[in-house]
This record gives C-alpha cells, structure tokens and sequence, in this order.
C-alpha cells in the first residue's frame, strides 16, 4: 500500500511539473491588463524618442594607394596602419584640421569656412571662448571673453588678418575675404585639445583593405551638408600625413645611405689603387686552381656577411613578437610580424616554409572573406581562428629553429675559411697578396654599386610619391539618415513592453502565495480534494452586511428542482464523494470550517445540507458559530432559540429544531450571544446533544468559525465523525492554511479534505457538460 502510495505521489509531482508551463500562460492571460499597461508604458518613452531623435547620417571617403616600384615601402602598409590609428596621429590630424574649434550657433554665420579662410592649432591650444570684432573704421580685433574681465589678444587692420596668418594661443587663423566686407562680431569656442582628439577618433572609424591599397574613412553627424566636408578635410589630412610619413622616412634613408656610400666610395678607390699598383709591380697572372681557390674565398667571405645579417633580422622580428601588447592593436601588429616572417627571404628556398605561408594566407583570406560578408561572431569565422593560430605558431617555430640553423651554417663557413686561408698560406708571398686585392676589389665594388642602385630606387620613389596616395571617392551629401526605421523602434519597444508585462505577470504569479486550484491543495497543504465549487459573482452585493448577502446568495444559487447548474452538479458530485468514498468512510456528522472569514464556508454549508436533502436524507443542519451566525437569515428563520439556548439548559432539542422550506432538512440556529461559546461546546450537555440528535436524523452538518477566529471548530471537531475545511481560490493563504492545519496533527481530530470554493477547475466544468452531450 505504501509502494502504491509513493507511486502515486511522484506520478502527480510529475504531472504537476508537466502543467507549469500551462500555468504561466493561464496566470499571463489572467492578467492581460498587465501586459496592456506594460506595452503602453514602454511603446510611449519610445515613441517620444522617436518623435524627438535627431537623425543621424552617415558618409564614407576612400582614399587609395598606388605603389610605382614593388620594393619600396608601401604608404599604407601595415606598420604605417597601425601608426595612422594611434592617438598621436589622431593629435597631428586634430591639430591640422583645427577640429577643436566650434563656431557657436547664434552666429548668423554659422560654418567656420565663413569665418577663416585657413585655421588649425598646435597640439595644446588655450581652451576657452574668444571674440572677433570688426568695426566701421577697418579694424580686426581678437578678445578672449570667458574670463573677467575679457582679455584683447590681437588687433589690427581687417586686411592684415585676411592676407597673413594670425598665430597666439597654440592658433593659427587666417579670415575670409567675404566675411570681412561689413562690421560684425563672431564668437566661436576652441575645446579642450584631449576632447577634440576624442571626438575625432569616436566620430570616425578607419579602415584599410587587407592588401593595403585602400583607406575608407567612415564617420557620422547631424548635419548631413557639413558630415561630407568634414570627413573630406579629414581624408585630406591623412593623405598629407601619410605622405609626410613617407618623406620623413625617405630622408632619413636617404642620408643613412649617402654616408655608407660615400664610405663605400673611399674604401673601393683605396682597393682600386692598391690592386693598380700591385700590377705595376707584378705583371703576372694566377692559374685556374688558384683563381679557384680565390673564388671559393669570396664565397665564404659573401656567406659570412649574409648569414649574420638574416639571423639578426630574424631576430629582431622575433623579439618583435614579444612586444606586440604594446601597439594600438596588437592583433593586427601581430599578423604583421607573421607574414614577415613567412616572406622573410632567407627562407624563401625552403619548401616547408612556403607551404606554411601558402595555408596562412589561404585561411586569412577565407577569414576577412567571412568576416567582411558577415560579422566577426559568424561561427565559420570562428571556427578558423584556431586553424590561423595553430598555422601562425608553426611559422614562429619555423622561424625560430632556421635562426639556430643560421648559426650552424655560419661555423660551417667560418671552418671553411679557415681552411681555405691554410692552403692560401702555401701559395706565393705574391700570388697570395693578389689574391686578397682582388678579393678587396670585388668586395668594394659590390657594396658600392649595391648602396647606389638602393640610392637611386629611393630618389625615382621619392619623386613620385606626391602620385603614390589620393582620394578615390570624396564623401558626398548622404540622403538618409541611418537611424531613419521609426516603425522597427515602435515595434520593438512594444515587443520589450509585451516581455516585461510578461515577466510582471510570471513574477507576480510566483509571489502570490494564494490557493489558485487543486493541485496546489495537493501539492502544498498533502490533503485530497472532496469537491471544488465554482466561482460565484459577488460584485453585485459587495455592500451588503452578512446576513444580507448570505439572503442573496440562497436566491442566487441554491436549487430547488435539481436544475444541471454548475452549481448544484458541483454540490452532488461533493454529496457523492462524502457518502460514498471508501477513503471517508461512513459519516453521521460532518464539521465544516474554513481558514479565515469571507471563505464561503456558511454558504458551502448551506447548500451541501440542501443537496443532501434533497435525497431524501433526514438532514439536520446545525449553526454552530456561536459569535457570528447567520443561517437563520439564509433560511429565513429565527435566531433564539437555539443551539446556546439548549446548551445553556434553557430550551429542550425539539424546541430548537426548525423545519426548513426544503423538505427533509431542519435547522438549529446559533441561539443568543453567550460569553464562553468554546467551553459550552466542549461540555457534557454538547455530548447530550450528540446522542439525541443522532436518533433523530440520518446526518448532521455543523458550521463552525473560521480557524483563524476561534478554537471552535478544532473542539467540537474532536466529537464529530469528520472535519472538511472550506478554502476560497485566490484568497486563501497557502501557507496561513498550512499553519492552521497543523492544529489537527495535535488532536483527535478526522480531517478527511478541502473544499475548493471559487474554483475555474475543469474538475466542475465537465459535469455540467454531460446535461448538453
């Protein structure tokens, strides 16, 4: 039975956590005024956004890079990109562009072109507010006004500051010939430098092309005529940056070169000289093994420069690697470093290191594919991050193992020198001294053809670099704003009003702690289920006193002629349960009590009797709140004598007794208000009662207080066959009732179950259903 029991238990858990989700939806659709209120309240703040947000638009401007010779260094390759994005840069085009000044709006003349001809700063201008006065007489004058008082910084003839620059306070203007012609004021703001400088690198957004040919600069405003100038004048200005850039690195290899050339020149003059003079002195030649050796010598001695040199280049990039963090981006520096690596050219002949760069650049260009099709989240992306890694580390390895392979090449032909100079030592005093003149000669010469083909690639680049770096595509006037989609903000803000008031409703549903159906009396309270009675509509009655609406709930619900009302088909299939369950057993007399006022217990009680006289059963039902009884009002009877009177001694069971208007049911009322109700029903004379009352009538109901008033009902419940509690859906505490119940554990009490009153269930529903089958 126990096993049977324990089964049955966790099949209704079970089925219980089935139906949750049908719980929340039923609880979200009770409460669709929530949802209503939600939807409103957050669909309103948006549409007031929306109505007043000022339009954005958007503009781009391309710039490309040409490269004439091959070799030279590329104007936007990618250590030049990562100087382009770095804030120092970003100062330089600030400065140039004189972006930290803002003519303010209630100038007629509202775009600074109408005012300077030409404006930029240093890198740390005055901040503050400043003041161009011109006068009837021609004069120009400069004042700064945000201090007190106001400060004149510069004066002189309107013409003067039209035809020659103006320089104090880190500014540099010159004015407008047009804006000169008639006497006016203009005053205009000049920003915090480091806040200008922000702006520019938040406004503006630079790319470049994987190859590095193309520069796009994207920036967005409010102003969709002045958005394109600005973003011009800014491509403008990394153009001429990068250009600056160029000269400033072609110089400082030009002169680098111009010395080691002209100590190239000296040193290929002196071997020149000497080897001139050695034939002078010597008119002889070397044979074929001995110019053979003399070759194997400067092949060595070619070696031995070449190989320290890539092992330091290898070396220096490597230990580049390590300082990858601290780069504006360290990510793409480190690709950087990767590829030169993988083009390094001492490692161009080793067919391992051309697989690895053939598979790093195959995943690159499938990953900037995604990426530029898609975002950077696509999963096909992510999935290659690893394979570009694990690729990446491979040539790092490579790289790394050919250094120490460098060095094992070059003891190779130190060894080999070496020998070389032995057999060298058994040659000819002479023969031996023209063969290091040669040697010498052949030395300066290539070094200095070398420096002066690289002297003169440089000068051709250097003369077209003003050729090398222009604006594609200027940023036009935009037609759109970008944040134009009204309808798609309306709609969201609706769908996030329909979530929260959603999750109010769920929210509340789980805080109310109120009894809702049966399951819940299952699952919190552990006790059956006797009948669940439907709702009943008391909103037309809500003023009345209690006696009044116990009147107006009789002419409302009870039946007389076994009507298929919901009502009564709830109340027979609880006369059923209680009569012919084999889990009651067989009751004579039934308490009925409920959790706290307002329940419905009176009214169960009422209409249960009804019911069950209805089947011919000698019915008594019995008033037994002696505090606030008011059955006598429902059927229109007396109140004394009654049930106080007789426990009192002063009436006799007969007396008491009213016969009902419903055939087979009396009534005893709760009699006259008494002191001590709880002890007169524990008493000898209340167990009197019990005897002579069970001769005469076939079962007895008594209506007692509520729990959460009075004792009452636990004391008279220890002298009855069995003891049902009324709860009132979405009223009834769960945990209140818990409580109170606990007080039947403690006496010896039969609480054989709860009756639902105010119930939506199903478990009412498909009784009345069967009388329209």
């Amino acid at each position: 039975m126990e096993d049977f029991e324990s089964t049955q238990s966790g099949l209704e858990q079970e089925a219980s956590s089935q139906i949750d989700l049908a719980k929340y939806i039923k609880a979200v659709l009770k409460r669709w005024w929530i949802l209503v209120l939600c939807i409103i309240a957050v669909t309103i703040p948006f549409y007031l956004h929306v109505k007043n947000e000022v339009p954005i638009y958007s503009a781009l401007a391309t710039v490309k890079s040409r490269e004439f010779d091959k070799e030279a260094k590329g104007l936007l390759d990618r250590e030049r990109q990562i100087e382009l994005k770095s804030r120092t840069f970003a100062e330089q085009v600030t400065a140039q562009m004189g972006h930290a000044l803002q003519i303010e709006s209630n100038n007629p003349a509202a775009s600074r072109d109408d005012v300077f001809y030409e404006f930029y700063t240093t890198t740390h201008p005055v901040p503050g507010r400043y003041k161009i006065s011109l006068d009837e007489a021609g004069h120009y004058r400069l004042f700064q006004i945000d201090i007190t008082p106001e400060v004149a910084l510069d004066s002189a003839n309107i013409w003067d500051a039209v035809t020659s620059s103006r320089s104090l306070n880190g500014l540099t203007f010159r004015l407008n010939p047009d804006f000169v012609q008639t006497p006016k004021e203009i005053t205009f703001k000049i920003r915090p430098f480091a806040k200008a400088v922000s702006d520019l690198m938040n406004g503006v957004n630079v790319r470049f092309s994987n190859s590095g040919d193309f520069m796009v600069i994207e920036g967005q405003g409010t102003d969709p005529d002045l958005l394109p100038e600005k973003l011009n004048k800014i491509a403008e200005a990394y153009v001429q940056e990068a250009l600056r850039l160029k000269t400033r690195d072609i110089s400082t290899k030009r002169k680098t070169l111009e010395k080691r050339l002209e100590a190239a020149e000296v040193e290929a003059k002196k071997a020149d000289a000497a080897l001139r003079g050695f034939y002078e002195r010597y008119p002889l030649s070397l044979d074929a093994e001995k110019k053979g050796v003399v070759d194997e010598l400067q092949a060595c001695n070619r070696a031995l420069r070449e190989l320290p040199k890539q092992r330091d280049q290898l070396t220096q990039l490597l230990e580049r690697l390590e300082q990858t963090q601290q780069g504006p981006d360290p990510e793409q520096y480190h690709r950087f470093i990767v590829h030169q690596l993988a083009e390094f050219q001492g490692l161009a002949s080793e067919p391992a290191m051309a697989i690895l760069k053939e598979t790093l650049f195959a995943q690159e260009k499938k990953y900037d594919e995604l990426i530029a099709r898609y975002s950077i989240d696509n999963p096909s992306a992510k999935e290659l991050e690893p394979s570009i890694t694990e690729t990446r580390n491979n040539i790092i390895d490579f790289a790394s193992k050919y250094r120490n392979t460098l060095v094992g090449m070059e003891s190779d032909y130190r060894q080999k020198l070496e020998k070389i100079q032995e057999q060298m030592k058994k040659f000819p005093y002479d023969e031996s001294e023209l063969m290091e003149l040669e040697r010498n000669k052949r030395i300066s010469d290539e070094l200095y053809n070398m420096l002066y083909t690289e002297l003169q690639r440089l000068q051709v680049s250097d003369d077209v670099a003003g050729e090398e770096i222009s604006i594609l595509d200027r940023a036009i006037r935009p037609s759109y704003p970008i944040n134009a989609s009204k309808k798609k903000k309306l709609l969201l803000g609706g769908g996030l009003g329909f979530m929260l008031g959603i999750i109010l409703s769920i929210v509340i549903e789980l805080s109310d702690k109120t009894i809702k159906g049966v399951d819940e009396i299952e699952k919190h309270l552990h006790l059956r289920v006797l009948g669940a009675i439907p709702i009943v509509d008391f909103k037309d009655i809500a003023e009345y006193q209690d006696f009044e609406k116990a009147k107006q709930i009789d002419r409302q619900l009870v039946t007389h002629d076994y009507s298929p009302t919901p009502i009564g088909e709830s109340y027979r299939a609880l006369r059923t349960h209680l009569m012919f369950s084999k889990n009651t057993g067989k009751i004579h007399t039934l308490l009925i009590t409920s959790i706290s006022p307002e329940e419905g217990k009176s009214f169960t009680s009422s209409n249960l009797a009804i019911i069950l006289a209805q089947q011919r059963t000698n019915t008594l039902l019995v008033d037994a709140d002696l505090r606030r009884g008011v059955l006598h009002n429902t059927f229109s009877m007396v109140k004394e004598p009654g049930l106080t009177n007789y426990l009192s001694n002063i009436a006799t069971l007969s007396s008491v007794v009213q016969q009902t208007h419903i055939p087979n049911l009396s009534m005893i009322s709760c009699g006259s208000m008494i002191p001590n109700p709880s002890e007169l029903l524990g008493s000898l004379q209340m167990r009197r009662f019990f005897e002579e009352a069970r001769r005469k009538f076939d079962i007895i109901l008594f209506d007692t207080p509520p729990l959460d008033a009075a004792t009452d009902a636990v004391v008279l419940g220890t002298q009855v066959d069995a003891v049902t509690v009324v709860v009132m859906a979405g009223k009834t505490n769960r945990n209140v009732a818990k409580e109170r119940l606990e007080i039947f554990k403690t006496v010896p009490a039969n609480l054989i179950g709860i009756i639902l009153n105010g119930s939506d269930s199903a478990l009412v529903q498909n009784y009345y259903s069967y009388y329209h089958y």
